[in-house]
């Protein structure tokens, strides 16, 4: 009865030693997650909260830069849709409008980038 007992009990033991183990590498890995999914939020909220002056200004410059490679490429219809978003980024309604319309002129269109130039047209002269 002796040999039972023990047998019973160191396997009751070692059911316990492994159940505390599986909870500790469970807990470790969710802890690891977690601190892993923090440090990705504060990388996407610094990225994220560049001031909006900041942005404009780096998507200025971007735009003289695009302008320029028109200027010398003036059938590039890929970079007319561009230099059009990017207008539209800046609130840039004129030159928006503008610079879509060479590149529909060059075969490239953009439906929804045009409707959204066309309200805002209509908006600015309902104003």
């Amino acid at each position: 009865m002796y040999k039972e007992d023990f047998a019973h009990m160191i396997t009751h033991q070692l059911k316990h030693t492994l159940f505390v183990a599986s909870a500790i590498v469970v807990l470790a890995g969710l802890a690891l997650f977690a601190a892993t999914d923090r440090q990705d939020a504060v990388v996407i909220q610094a990225e994220t909260s560049q001031p909006t002056q900041d942005r404009s200004a780096s998507v200025g410059s971007l735009i003289g830069g695009l302008e320029a490679r028109l200027a010398e490429n003036p059938d590039d219809a890929k970079g007319w849709l561009l230099l059009a978003r990017s207008h539209d980024h800046l609130g840039n309604n004129d030159e928006a409008w503008s610079a879509y319309s060479r590149a529909r002129e060059l075969g490239m269109n953009d439906e929804s980038l045009e409707l959204k130039l066309a309200a805002n047209m209509v908006g600015a002269l309902d104003q």
